[in-house]
């Protein structure tokens, strides 16, 4: 690095001898090679800054996700005995409290799967009993639910 004393001016009435110039090539040339480490660090500081901000950003989407999947995991045995309820005495009123609360969950981003009919898929279901050809869910036992495409729980069907 140039510090205040190093600089050199020449005018043009004083000494151009190639020693000097000479000198003053060196000094460019360091300066140059100085000037390069210094953009190099700086373009490696921002694309690693660059880079720490993407992974923190990810790093924030999959905590907010697992949050997500525990409270809805703690909310599961109540969301079951309602399905359960609803099963075995349908009411329009039961009916709107489930629409509501699922209304709640679909806006955290949390999907409540699982419908008698759709195609069997070991990912997002979990076979109980097979009475059939074994490629479409014959009925529903227990929901599942998932946020993204974390599954929370498979759902448990008869295929």
């Amino acid at each position: 690095m140039l510090s205040d004393s190093d600089e050199e001016f020449i005018q043009e009435d004083e000494d151009q001898s190639p020693a000097a110039i000479k000198k003053l090539r060196e000094k460019l040339a360091t300066a140059i090679k100085e000037k390069q480490e210094y953009l190099d660090g700086w373009q490696r500081a921002r694309a690693d800054f660059a880079n720490f901000k993407k992974e923190e950003a990810l790093m924030l989407a999959q905590k907010e996700d697992r949050i997500k999947a525990e409270f809805v995991e703690a909310l599961l045995p109540t969301l079951d005995s309602f399905e359960m309820a609803l099963k075995h005495s349908p009411s329009d009123e039961l009916k709107l409290v489930e629409k509501q609360l699922l209304g709640s969950l679909q806006k955290m981003g949390v999907e409540r799967f699982g419908a008698q009919g759709e195609p069997y898929d070991h990912y997002k279901h979990e076979a109980l009993a097979q009475q059939g050809d074994g490629e479409t869910v014959k009925s529903v036992e227990r929901s599942g639910y998932k946020t993204g495409e974390i599954i929370i729980r498979p759902a448990q069907v008869i295929i």
